[in-house]
């Protein structure tokens, strides 16, 4: 997989992808069977722990020392589904090469190739407990998707889902005004961010300087909520109002923002990267 640059690149034999899913769903299990192995990858899971909420009805995650920018401080789980979709290329009518990605809240894929693990304790999808991993390795279109259980038992290190944004992403996509305050409140609001690496795992890492006591906040953004970006993208007026100069603006903002954040992280922990995929392949060739 990883010698001919991830599974997008690859041409997969039947069963191939299956077998990753699988590969990647037996390292998960095993991480979680052996916590004390997380500080190996960068992961001061001791960092942290469960409180109730500052900013929902909730639970949400609190450090409990201070934090320094792009310390590793907990995992996403996978305690609910976990799924991978390869993205089929087709010839068209004229001759060129069309790349479609699609999927629904439960995991499904319009198009493209899915493969599907459900967890023993599996009762319905949980669209709202939703993490990708971005990583290039699983190619474009976030094809790798991490599925948490919020009634699971927790698991040292594995705190990811619990970690809240600062603001309920927007649902109305004729309130502007609140998609713009959500975008200034996340852009400059939020401490922390996520860190996809090659094995499949999600990392919470720090944005900035977290006191003892802080919890930490990320951004879900907008594509969160399907209906938000249904309706925005129903609606040419509308769109054109919502990516206005000064709206576009701060979106970019966050976006280049939260992508040098992810770099800067994955370049301080290069060497837990390079683990992460080591202990991957070790689990495939089991």
């Amino acid at each position: 997989m990883y010698a001919e640059g991830g599974v997008k690149s690859m041409t997969m034999r039947e069963g191939d992808q299956a077998a990753l899913l699988a590969s990647v769903a037996k390292h998960f299990e095993a991480l979680k069977q052996i916590p004390d192995f997380l500080p190996h990858l960068h992961v001061d899971y001791d960092a942290v722990e469960v409180r109730d909420s500052t900013v929902c009805d909730g639970k949400g995650v609190f450090a409990i020392r201070d934090i320094e920018p792009h310390e590793l401080l907990t995992l996403y789980p996978a305690s609910n589904e976990l799924s991978l979709m390869r993205v089929e290329k087709a010839s068209s009518k004229d001759g060129e090469k069309d790349e479609g990605a699609g999927g629904d809240d439960d995991g499904g894929a319009a198009e493209g190739v899915a493969s599907t693990i459900k967890s023993e304790t599996y009762v319905a999808p949980q669209p709202s407990y939703v993490m990708f991993n971005g990583h290039k390795m699983f190619g474009d279109g976030n094809a790798l998707r991490l599925e948490a259980d919020p009634g699971a038992p927790l698991v040292s290190g594995f705190l990811g889902h619990l970690v809240n944004d600062v603001l309920p992403p927007p649902t109305d996509a004729t309130d502007a005004a609140y998609a713009g305050e959500y975008l200034k409140k996340t852009t400059n609001e939020t401490n922390c961010h996520a860190v996809p690496f090659p094995s499949g795992i999600v990392a919470i890492a720090a944005s900035k300087k977290i006191r003892a006591g802080e919890e930490l906040l990320m951004t879900y953004s907008f594509g969160f909520d399907k209906s938000f970006m249904d309706g925005v993208n129903a609606d040419v007026e509308l769109k054109k109002k919502m990516l206005s100069n000064a709206f576009a603006a701060d979106m970019k903002v966050l976006s280049v923002k939260m992508e040098q954040l992810t770099r800067e992280s994955l370049k301080v922990h290069r060497e837990a990267e390079i683990l992460s995929r080591e202990l991957l392949c070790d689990v495939a060739g089991e």
